[in-house]
């Protein structure tokens, strides 16, 4: 990924921002395996899920693999999930074809996601008198070895033994993770653990389908965190000041791990309130900023919302959500935010709000986030969550040559007037140091030169004008996707968008179809119009309230029903299946 040469001036005549076209990557029912890895924190859980996940994208198959974790560094007991098929999978699945226990308390913690088909492989230390077991010397093997470290590495050579892999793929793997950590080692441990699962077979355990031809060349391993950099990235970010946040961190550590070769400016603030308003100058100056934080950051930069609200200062904010209120499930997820994001702040502005479903999603819209904040000079939150954000799922090559930069940037002559009135609403922006004109930026409310001002017919001409760039953000909103035809719509909104194509696609009812909202504020009423045809409408949200329902009944949409769910988990597929079996068996 080069860094791009940029236009420096663009006009508000210019057309609105669009995206490069994409094919979405659909869920088609084929044959998949599910995978689960229970244990303690620093029990090499996530090494063990990078391993298998390179492994099996490099044997030609498709992988998706998501991860719920304990609010601690060690200790307590976590699992990654890993789903492997021949065909794009994008979302997790509750109950396993297999359950690998690094350590007793992983059984018990996961007890309800086994059925009586689940096999079960742990060390031979481990007994449950309720579970059937698939014992494996793993501790003894690897202390001979030199280090229980090298468990992932040994349980890795077990399973593709199992399923019928070889081992120079899985070699291969290892070397690249291992490159500076004995990879010697941990290809000695995986020989032992295939050798020892060469031994195990049962029939319980699906076999895998033919692997998928030119796939590890053409695909590409990615998480929500990174894919939303990418985004940021191609929208021209050049500085990021963020207090760290879980879930948000993964996208503060992304940009500054690509700060040298992108040229950005990256900033490790005091806390959240100075992070917004850090931001903010970046903008005055000149740059494309952001910040990144979950809810209780978010919840202090509310004030700074307003400051850009106001002084029509444009800001990107990565809002990565998770259970609340308060410090809540810090680990976990939820879409509990919406209403946060959508009131924020004092006062009538005008913002935007993007809440992408995918990877292709989570990189269109970085780049989207800041061409909007630019085009509109207003707040733009980037809604994701712990689940998007930390999944990881396969990608095409994405031609990062098709993301057109703009810049509105004005060269200012010495007449010039920030918030010059116009039939838009958007005044051109210049910047302190470009050009003859003076700059000048207010809390308060002000004139066209951005003096303060406490005259009631200028407050209401201000009022108008920042109305006149909201009512330009909903004629210029992106339309929901609308996957099918039918007479129900299964109504979705950010992350729920791969469990409800997967469900949809399995109860194959020509009555269903999708709708899929990633532009969530403002909505465009004429984009609601297929909602109002509809025998019926289903929301399907990671919440406790419904709350993008309630949105869409103030634009007079009915709602039929809703299925929500907020314990900290995304939907899983069977579970999310089997509820909606319900509601559907109710509409015939």
């Amino acid at each position: 990924m080069k860094k791009m040469n940029v236009p420096f001036q663009t006009t508000i005549s210019d057309p609105p921002v669009s995206l490069p076209e994409h094919t979405d990557q659909k869920y088609t029912p084929t044959h998949s395996i599910s995978i689960l890895i229970g244990g303690a924190a620093g029990t090499g859980i996530m090494t063990l899920e990078n391993i298998l996940s390179d492994a099996f994208k490099r044997s030609g198959y498709f992988v998706f693999s998501t991860k719920e974790y304990m609010s601690r560094v060690r200790g307590g007991s976590n699992t990654t999930l890993l789903r492997i098929s021949d065909a794009p999978v994008n979302a997790p699945c509750w109950h396993v074809n297999l359950f690998i226990a690094l350590d007793a308390d992983a059984i018990s913690h996961v007890h309800e996601r086994l059925t009586s088909d689940t096999i079960v492989i742990a060390d031979e230390s481990i007994n449950n008198e309720e579970i059937a077991i698939t014992s494996m010397p793993m501790l003894e093997t690897v202390k001979k070895v030199g280090n229980i470290r090298y468990a992932n590495s040994y349980v890795a050579g077990v399973l593709f033994a199992m399923l019928a892999l070889g081992t120079e793929i899985l070699s291969q793997s290892i070397e690249t993770l291992f490159d500076d950590q004995k990879p010697q080692e941990n290809e000695t441990a995986m020989q032992e653990g295939f050798s020892y699962g060469k031994s195990l077979t049962s029939s319980q355990l699906p076999k895998l389908p033919a692997p998928v031809s030119g796939l590890d060349n053409s695909m590409h391993l990615v998480n929500g965190s990174a894919a939303a950099g990418f985004g940021f990235l191609l929208g021209g970010c050049n500085m990021i000041t963020s207090y760290p946040m879980s879930p948000s961190t993964g996208v503060l550590n992304f940009m500054a791990s690509m700060s040298k070769e992108f040229t950005l400016l990256v900033e490790q603030s005091e806390d959240e309130i100075a992070s917004l308003n850090m931001v903010l100058g970046g903008w005055f100056s000149g740059g494309r900023a952001m910040t990144s934080t979950s809810g209780g950051g978010f919840a202090l930069m509310t004030e700074a919302m307003s400051l850009s609200g106001v002084s029509e200062i444009p800001a990107v904010i990565y809002l990565a959500q998770r259970p609340g209120p308060a410090t809540g499930l810090p680990t976990r997820t939820e879409q509990g935010d919406l209403n946060l994001a959508l009131y924020s702040g004092h006062g009538d502005f005008g913002r935007i709000i993007l809440a992408p479903g995918d990877l292709q999603e989570c990189i269109d819209y970085g780049y989207l986030a800041f061409e909007l904040a630019d085009r509109y000079q207003m707040p733009v939150v980037y809604l994701s969550d712990q689940y998007l954000a930390d999944s990881i799922s396969m990608i095409e090559t994405v031609d990062f040559s098709t993301y057109e930069q703009r810049r509105y940037i004005k060269t200012t002559e010495a007449s010039y007037h920030r918030f010059t009135f116009n039939d838009t609403g958007i005044s051109p922006r210049g910047v302190p140091g470009l050009g003859e004109g003076i700059v000048v930026s207010s809390s308060h409310e002000h004139d066209e030169r951005g003096q303060s001002t406490e005259s009631y017919q200028m407050r209401e001409k201000m009022v108008e004008k920042r109305q006149q760039k909201i009512n330009l953000t909903i004629a210029e909103a992106f339309a929901p996707k609308v996957f099918g035809q039918g007479s129900i719509a299964v109504i979705g909104w950010g992350s729920t968008k791969g469990a409800i194509d997967e469900v949809l696609k399995e109860l194959n009812d020509p009555r269903l179809f999708q709708v899929h909202f990633s532009w969530v504020h403002p909505l465009n009423p004429e984009h609601l119009e297929i909602l109002k045809a509809t025998e019926a409408n289903i929301v399907i949200e990671n919440n406790t309230t419904g709350q993008f329902a309630d949105i869409l009944k103030s634009y007079d949409v009915n709602i039929d029903h809703r299925i929500l769910q907020s314990n900290g988990f995304s939907f899983f597929t069977d579970q999310l299946k089997e509820k909606l079996s319900k509601i559907i068996k109710e509409e015939k």
